[in-house]
């Protein structure tokens, strides 16, 4: 073995690198303090919200260039610590190599302070049905539900006036992106303030709350959008193996056999099929964009990273003139 090390050490020393190195460069890399990572031509801020009184981080990816005269499309993520870095990345890249059309992403994340968002108070719009609350074993202590409208206010009235401030962008091409919880709050957006966004991207929607209330909003929704001629899109999403306790799922200290009652009554596969089932006929009907993706061997926990390229291809394709 330690002839193995001492011949690796000389094959790399035969390389012009070792041979040039600067001992005092070196040390000098080894004291500097590491600074903080970010993501290019990235921008961020924190601030309070008049509505909710919650404490946001907001990271802004900003295309590289002269904006177009109308101003930049945006992609609004919820959930923006978990999803901004590789969503921003990924436009980076893509958009630069001529793949998709430049357009700005935003991530709307909760800080690590004591006033930080409550995600969970935030993406509900209702409390769960008693019944639900026997079921679902992954709570937490005393959780709190039904802040969506304040939510909402936050990114109408606050984050995306404050973002077109920084940027120029183009009022009539944003979309929003939530995953899980932030799946169900996409939707229900769309069924009740369609107007809001041009493209809809829920992923891995928790549509099974409060007894698939959510479902109910679809009528409201279609007569909404039939009489007002709106022009929208819809991205839906979910993991194929997200009705299957994954092999670290059964690593977590909680009782297998109610994760899997809770997992059954979750059905995310098949409320997902189901939401397709009904609006996509009326998506067709009246010309609007509109698709299903079901991610082969995917969890609940891995779809959202094999549903970037898929999206931005989806909301920002080059001939997006034509596809308005």
């Amino acid at each position: 073995m330690k002839s193995v090390r001492i011949l690796a050490t000389l094959l790399a020393c035969s390389f012009p690198l070792c041979a040039t190195a600067d001992p005092a460069q070196h040390a000098d890399t080894e004291t500097t303090p590491p600074a903080q990572a970010t993501v290019p031509s990235s921008r961020t801020y924190t601030y309070v919200s008049a509505f909710n009184h919650e404490r946001y981080g907001v990271d802004i990816f900003i295309p590289r260039g002269t904006p177009p005269p109308g101003g930049y499309p945006a992609l609004y993520l919820l959930d923006g610590n978990v999803l901004f870095a590789t969503f921003a990345d990924a436009m980076h890249n893509k958009s630069n190599a001529g793949e998709v059309e430049p357009a700005v992403i935003v991530g709307i994340r909760s800080t690590d302070t004591p006033d930080g968002g409550d995600r969970t108070y935030d993406f509900t719009y209702s409390d769960m049905s008693p019944r639900e609350k026997s079921i679902v074993v992954d709570l937490g202590d005393n959780p709190r539900f039904g802040g969506y409208n304040d939510f909402f206010r936050a990114i109408e009235e606050e984050i995306r006036p404050a973002v077109g401030r920084i940027v120029p962008l183009d009022p009539n091409r944003a979309v929003l992106l939530g995953w899980s919880l932030g799946g169900l709050f996409v939707t229900h957006t769309m069924f009740v303030h369609p107007e809001a966004f041009h493209g809809y991207v829920a992923l891995s929607p928790a549509l099974w709350r409060n007894e698939r209330a959510v479902f109910s909003e679809i009528p409201q929704f279609e007569q909404s959008v039939t009489s007002s001629g709106r022009r929208l899109s819809l991205f839906l999403g979910v993991g194929s193996l997200e009705e299957q306790i994954s092999p670290g799922m059964r690593k977590w200290k909680i009782d297998q056999t109610k994760l899997a009652a809770e997992m059954e009554h979750g059905r995310m596969v098949g409320n997902a099929r189901d939401m397709a089932k009904e609006l996509g006929p009326f998506f067709q009907q009246k010309q609007l964009r509109f698709t299903f993706r079901l991610f082969d061997g995917e969890t609940h926990n891995s779809a959202p990273w094999s549903a970037v390229n898929p999206v931005l291809d989806f909301e920002f394709p080059l001939n997006a003139d034509s596809e308005r």
